[in-house]
């Protein structure tokens, strides 16, 4: 049992970057999906450090970025400055009803306790028609991760924390979203499989949530295997192994939904 039962996300926002980027596949399929265009008014929920604001932004007229974390959403202000974003609760989102022409959600939804309200609220500010995507990992996806393999706590947290991509299309169709579907991405959400040793860095690891919610007593058992594999050269063999098994199934899920009525 995880001995840190809480997140603080200011704290994370200092470091966040060191692993996170946007992925060039997720925001290929998001821009696909969501029908994203030069006239596109879009939303970014939960949108952390900004990363996936700023490179919708490319293509968008205008992606609005929200977060709960005014740590996120000053570094994000910092590295973007024309960015509109905003400090806000993602449960009573401060927009009128159908604003937005798309809105998304980047490994966000299991940091959010309310996830009914979370949809509910966005199916609100979408225009009829508009569409949602969240990206999250499948269950299946997750255990296809190298990293669990040293650190297996952190896969029994994130199957505990996360719902599978199935609950989440669940989730959209019961919050009155329509054509819900599933999106696979190849390009696994961490781009760092070639660089085990980013996992010794706490900086790194501290930038992921999993992380916040191990005991230092799991996190120094799995970086000690680490740095063990990697001086063997046993850790080449290990994440070949679990990248096979990625390769099937993919890295990470875009489940999506459009909003075909105008109840909410």
């Amino acid at each position: 049992m995880a001995d840190k039962i809480s997140i603080d996300y200011d704290e994370v926002s200092r470091i966040y970057d060191t692993s996170r980027v946007a992925n060039t596949e997720t925001v290929e399929k998001l821009i696909e999906l969501l029908h994203i265009g030069s006239d596109s008014v879009v939303l970014d929920m939960g949108c952390g450090t900004g990363n996936y604001t700023a490179a919708l932004q490319r293509v968008a007229r205008r992606v609005i970025g929200i977060d709960s974390s005014i740590g996120m959403i000053e570094q994000a202000q910092a590295k973007f400055p024309e960015l509109p974003l905003i400090c806000g609760d993602v449960t009573t989102l401060p927009f009128r009803s159908g604003t937005f022409d798309a809105a998304f959600a980047i490994q966000v939804l299991h940091h959010v306790k309310e996830k009914e309200l979370f949809l509910t609220e966005t199916h609100r500010v979408l225009k009829k028609g508009a569409c949602l995507a969240i990206d999250s990992c499948s269950h299946r996806q997750m255990c296809t991760f190298w990293d669990y393999h040293y650190f297996p706590k952190g896969l029994e947290v994130d199957l505990a924390r996360i719902p599978d991509a199935e609950e989440i299309a669940s989730l959209l169709e019961g919050t009155g979203f329509s054509n819900v579907g599933i999106e696979i991405s190849y390009t696994n959400i961490s781009a760092e499989h070639e660089k085990p040793d980013r996992y010794l860095d706490k900086d790194y690891r501290d930038g992921m949530s999993t992380f916040c919610l191990l005991s230092d007593e799991d996190i120094q058992l799995g970086c000690q295997k680490l740095r063990e594999d990697i001086a063997s050269g046993a850790i080449e063999r290990i994440i070949q192994q679990f990248q096979a098994k990625e390769a099937r199934v993919g890295g990470s899920s875009i489940i999506y939904g459009c909003k075909t009525n105008s109840l909410s």
